[in-house]
């Protein structure tokens, strides 16, 4: 059929214009071809004269959308819509006719992979005007559900310029007119709700774009991809909110309809992803059974979508590792590593990817027993997981900042109304002067009620913003507090391995095995010295610490500027209530060194024996220095 239609695009009329020019004596000739190429037209829609009637519009849209009609060429996309209009006549269907009236006056923009593609660079205006032009039309023929379809179309466009707060303004007026309508009597209402699901998801708004979603199964849907969409993303926002069940159950949909529409790459995807969730169920046996029928689709560089295959070898490696299968796991980890690098392009997701590869590869050297190796890769996945965190983190302060220019845009849309409104007060004001004191008196009281209320709206906006900001800066404080909570447990994980080699090492001694006490040895300095913090990690650390506990450094060097910095160390490291054995072990020197250094400092500022060095850090939190304190600074 595509074929077909590029043969019979703007060529055919160049052609029928030549031979008129060359065959002019022959106007018969010509006006057979002209009626060749409207049958043409005809013969595209007649699987619509063959319909059942309740049938017809939702073919004719699936039609529209599968095969792109907004891409062809201008004369076969006028001359396919004219021919729908003209069956809808002969079949007296108004509904059919209107949707084809409508189509036709914004054949560019309903149905383009990239509909900017026609229209001058950045420039959204043409596409704005167009639809108001279409809406205008749909009012004037009290068609509301187109009417409601061009202000929602609006909303998108104002979505994909990143225009959000009139977006939500059109995208929002439309499910009001839809609603008013009924969403069983709109045609494609799950389309729309689909669209607006996607938007409030953009914002992480889960609990709308869910409410969105799973309120569009619930109308028949007319496009086989955006019902396979729908059902995966309600999956996979169930798999967010950690409901492990509901996930599984809407990815079964997914690939049930999948293989009911042939859809072979939808059952890939769908399958992957519930491999996924048997992994998180701790059920490796299902999990494989899925992630292989999904890596063995999507390897296909054809079918369209390796990327999932890299994620799905991921997922068979971990799934491996713990059925004791290393041989298998090692291959699916080289391969997600291959796809990867040839198919994963974004920088963002490709640090993901690395996060995850990561895991599984430590996931799979400790299954061996690979320890060293093992912990030599936690220390490269905590650098990654902190670059990414980085991006994400900016993401998450770019998405607030867009939905917070959403807000400030309603609230200015809001204030601009109201200004209208005020300004019809004074218009009625004047006009009630004719009637006397009472009813002007009357009017200044709803004036100044009305003034009132919006100051007490700008304030209210104004609150939420501080709270929003306030929000942002608890988040900042808790991922400082989680990182060096994370650096803690990994230079505690790592003591605990050293204690335990130590010990086996002793166990060698003891029984006469030289050759592997010398290797144990050589395993246990190389875990010492990725334990001990250096000068670039304890700065690393540091920075962690002061984001962690503001002001605490400041306040120790204002309190006792005498300090040194290895003393200052300690007692930071006392702050976070570390054991003597585990500072030992992260500033590489004995307990016992440690021990003689918290005696000097108890000593100099002349600490009762019974009193710890917890006493210093309580004080440092003291505003007032003479509050029961019983210590005083050495001279």
């Amino acid at each position: 059929m595509n074929t077909i239609i590029a043969l019979t695009g703007s060529c055919v009329w160049q052609e029928i214009i030549l031979m008129n020019k060359q065959f002019a004596r022959y106007p018969g000739l010509v006006l057979l071809m002209i009626l060749m190429v409207s049958f043409h037209g005809a013969a595209q829609t007649q699987f619509l004269a063959k319909a059942p009637p309740e049938q017809r519009l939702p073919q004719l849209w699936q039609y529209c959308s599968e095969h792109l009609i907004s891409d062809w060429d201008s004369t076969a996309s006028h001359r396919f819509l004219n021919a729908a209009i003209a069956t809808a006549d002969s079949l007296g269907d108004n509904k059919l006719k209107a949707y084809a009236q409508y189509f036709l006056k914004c054949y560019r923009v309903l149905f383009s992979k990239r509909y900017e593609q026609y229209f001058r660079e950045g420039d959204y205006k043409p596409v704005v005007a167009l639809l108001s032009r279409t809406k205008t039309w749909a009012e004037k023929n009290r068609y509301r559900d187109i009417a409601a379809a061009c202000e929602h179309v609006t909303g998108g466009v104002y979505f994909r310029a990143a225009r959000y707060g009139a977006a939500f303004e059109h995208l929002l007026l439309a499910r009001k007119a839809f609603e008013a309508i009924g969403y069983e009597r709109v045609p494609n209402a799950s389309g729309y709700l689909f669209d607006l699901g996607l938007c409030y998801y953009h914002f992480e708004e889960q609990d709308k774009a869910l409410a969105a979603f799973l309120e569009a199964t619930r109308h028949p849907f007319y496009v086989s991809r955006i019902q396979l969409n729908t059902l995966n993303t309600i999956g996979m926002i169930y798999g967010l909110n950690k409901e492990w069940d509901r996930a599984a159950d809407f990815y079964r949909k997914t690939i049930a309809q999948a293989a009911a529409y042939h859809d072979t790459v939808w059952v890939a995807i769908g399958a992957g992803n519930l491999g996924q969730v048997f992994l998180r169920k701790q059920q490796p046996d299902d999990a494989l059974k899925y992630l292989r029928q999904s890596y063995n689709i999507t390897r296909i560089v054809a079918n369209g979508a390796p990327e999932d295959a890299a994620y799905s070898a991921i997922g068979l490696a971990l799934a491996f590792t713990r059925r004791k299968q290393p041989d298998s796991a090692r291959y699916y980890l080289q391969k997600g590593r291959e796809l990867a690098l040839a198919h994963i392009p974004g920088s963002t997701e490709r640090l993901d990817y690395r996060v995850r590869l990561l895991d599984a590869t430590i996931k799979f050297n400790r299954s061996i027993g690979n320890y060293v190796t093992a912990f030599q890769l936690s220390d490269t996945m905590s650098v990654v997981k902190d670059s990414l965190r980085r991006i994400l983190d900016n993401r998450i302060v770019d998405r607030a900042v867009e939905k917070s220019e959403a807000e400030r845009y309603q609230t200015e849309l809001n204030l601009l109304t109201s200004q209208e409104n005020l300004s019809r007060l004074r218009f009625y004001v004047l006009l009630a002067t004719l009637l006397g004191v009472v009813t002007i008196g009357t009017l200044l009281f709803s004036r100044f009620q009305v003034r009132k209320k919006r100051q007490f709206e700008l304030a209210e906006k104004e609150k939420a913003f501080l709270a929003l900001e306030k929000k942002l800066v608890e988040e900042q404080l808790h991922h400082a507090e989680e990182l060096l909570n994370a650096n803690l447990k990994t230079l505690k994980d790592k003591a605990q391995l050293i204690d335990s080699l130590t010990t086996e090492l002793q166990y060698l001694k003891e029984s006469d095995q030289q050759v592997m006490a010398t290797s144990m040895a050589t395993r246990i300095e190389q875990l010492v010295s990725a334990t001990i913090l250096t000068e670039e990690d304890w700065r690393k650390f540091r920075t962690l610490f002061d984001q962690t506990y503001p002001g605490f450094s400041f306040r120790l060097r204002e309190k006792f500027p005498d300090l040194s910095p290895a003393e200052t160390r300690l007692l930071i490291l006392t702050k976070l209530k570390l054991s003597n054995y585990e500072m030992a072990q992260m500033l590489g020197v004995s307990v016992d060194a440690i021990r003689k250094a918290s005696y000097r400092i108890r000593k100099r500022f002349e600490l009762a024996k019974e009193e710890g060095l917890d006493i210093l850090i309580q004080h440092v939190h003291t505003p007032d220095e003479d509050t029961g304190s019983s210590m005083k600074k050495a001279d």
